[in-house]
């Protein structure tokens, strides 16, 4: 439907001619376009393109910008001035474009067969279509100039309405949301709702906001030094060991938290999970199976060199790793298991990766889903290896992610929920930056077990996506081979650890008092935010 908006204005613009379209028709395909953007394209249209219709109503003189947006706070939209704030436009502009580019070309496309004769198509539309082709091929120009155009408009109306004042905090909010606390970035996608053109949408955002930005990156990266893939402490599926854990190699990870930092400001939500799914996968194929190069990295179209072991889920459609390429974005919204691997013909593994910028940001998370009720407040107890498993594992309604429970309501195959299965889980942290310190260590527990280092490999694995992001060639090969070397985690957390986090939820849960019908009443019901959603989901 959002498609279907950019194709209205793509027709519009195209019949009544590009050298008659105004301001305000650009805006339109700029405001359609953005709409059209999975991480934002809600907030969008219930936030700028009501503010704009106001102001144009009312008149700048008549209502001023802090009016009108506390007007949209009284109306249940309370993200309007964080999302004003923090929203990146130069990138998002790029994404709009995208969309509108990939739209024009289905325009097209359709024109040129409704222009020739079929059996079912009447002659009049048939003429219509061949009338109307040429000129919305004539947009295909001034397209880019016009949104771009149409978006610098929103822009400074966005600016005039929060003033001078209000801008220079906004932009020193959003140089701290560029480090990875911009929420109105993270998107809450159903795999049955994914469109070909928001994946993609998604995957080709722009590189960078500005030349210089660029150039600093790309300068900063030239320096960095390429870790060891090392060796791990090996994973033993059924070995009854009470805890396991990584570091993905033996080598020094070095401190390169600026330039980290730089590039996970201009990854989405989406592809920053596709990373952490990505290196998970072909960790636990090198380092656990001890089966390197069983799969062509990054070859979507390639073999498993022997029959086991393979991936057999989460789904029919995902048996091979996960890439770094656009359809495979629609498997990191997924509900279920990340990756299932079948080692022989009744044995089965459970894999789940999670992928953080920073230690700094789970504990906030924590703070935050144990203050508003997502989960249950945390023991007192706990250790800070529990307690960030605490922050990692979601609790949707079949039970805590990656318990036995989970795993069994998870997946049909009776097989893979045998006993002897079930012991096979693991969850993978991986972060971007590496922390000075421990913010999950408690008085209780004052010893930090938790490991603190980027996971190896991860800065070029961030390059990685951005040069393929920027090409637009995402099957280059050669382009995926540069952060083939490396697919190091952060920490493993067993099954033993999950199993705990899963009994201790449930005393949490059968502790709390439960409320009276006259409580419950007290407040009227609110639909969780889209980031709520997909933490409660996906437990990221």
């Amino acid at each position: 439907m959002d498609v279907r908006d950019v194709s209205g204005m793509i027709y519009r613009v195209g019949r009544k001619g590009v050298s008659r379209a105004t301001r305000d028709d650009w805006v339109d395909m700029a405001l359609a376009a953005f709409g059209c953007i999975p991480e934002v394209g809600s907030l969008f249209k219930t936030i700028i393109k009501p503010l704009r219709k106001y102001r144009k109503e009312v008149g700048a003189a008549a209502a001023g910008g802090n009016v009108m947006i506390e007007a949209m706070l009284g109306k249940s939209k309370g993200a309007a001035i964080k999302f004003l704030k923090t929203f990146q436009w130069a990138q998002n502009t790029q994404l709009a474009i995208s969309t509108a580019m990939s739209a024009l070309d289905n325009c097209v496309q359709l024109l040129g067969y409704l222009s020739t004769s079929h059996w079912w198509l009447p002659s009049d539309l048939q003429h219509l279509a061949r009338d109307m082709k040429p000129q919305v091929e004539a947009v295909r120009g001034p397209l880019k100039a016009g949104i771009a155009q149409g978006a610098k408009a929103l822009q400074d109306l966005i600016e005039d309405m929060l003033g001078e004042d209000a801008l220079w905090a906004a932009k020193k909010i959003a140089v701290a949301a560029g480090t990875g606390a911009n929420t109105a970035a993270r998107h809450n996608h159903k795999p049955g709702n994914t469109h070909p053109h928001s994946a993609n949408a998604q995957f080709k955002s722009s590189t960078t906001s500005s030349d210089k930005k660029s150039k600093g990156v790309d300068a900063k990266a030239k320096t960095k030094e390429r870790d060891s893939p090392g060796k791990g402490k090996e994973h033993k599926p059924v070995d009854d060991s009470h805890r396991q854990s990584s570091d993905g190699g033996t080598a020094p990870v070095k401190n390169t938290s600026r330039p980290i930092r730089e590039l996970l400001s201009e990854i989405k939500f989406g592809p920053r999970g596709l990373v952490g799914e990505h290196m998970a996968d072909y960790y636990h194929m090198d380092h656990v199976l001890k089966k390197t190069g069983d799969w062509p990295h990054d070859n979507i179209h390639g073999k498993w060199r022997s029959k086991y072991p393979r991936i057999v889920g989460p789904d029919s459609k995902h048996k091979r790793p996960t890439e770094l390429v656009p359809e495979d974005l629609a498997k990191v919204t997924l509900s279920g298991v990340d990756t299932i691997w079948q080692t022989d013909a009744t044995t089965y593994q459970f894999i789940e990766a999670k992928f953080s910028e920073s230690i700094y940001s789970l504990h906030a998370r924590l703070k935050r889903n144990t203050g508003n009720g997502t989960i249950p407040k945390a023991p007192a107890s706990l250790n800070d290896r529990q307690l960030m498993l605490w922050t990692l594992l979601g609790e949707p309604k079949k039970g805590t992610q990656m318990s036995k429970e989970w795993i069994t309501n998870s997946v049909k195959d009776k097989t893979m929920q045998n006993p002897a299965n079930l012991k096979n889980r693991w969850v993978y942290l991986m972060l971007g930056t590496p922390a000075a310190s421990n913010p999950f260590v408690t008085k209780t527990h004052p010893q930090s077990n938790l490991k603190l280092t980027a996971a190896p490999g991860v800065m070029d694995h961030l390059e990685a996506i951005l040069e393929l992001i920027g090409s637009g060639d995402h099957y280059n090969i050669k382009l995926h081979d540069k952060h083939k070397p490396t697919h190091g985690i952060t920490d493993t957390f067993d099954r033993f650890e999950i199993d705990k986090i899963e009994t201790g939820r449930k005393l949490a849960l059968t502790s709390q008092p439960k409320k009276t019908g006259a409580e419950k009443d007290e407040k009227p019901k609110t639909s969780p935010s889209p980031r709520a959603k997909a933490e409660k989901r996906k437990g990221t």
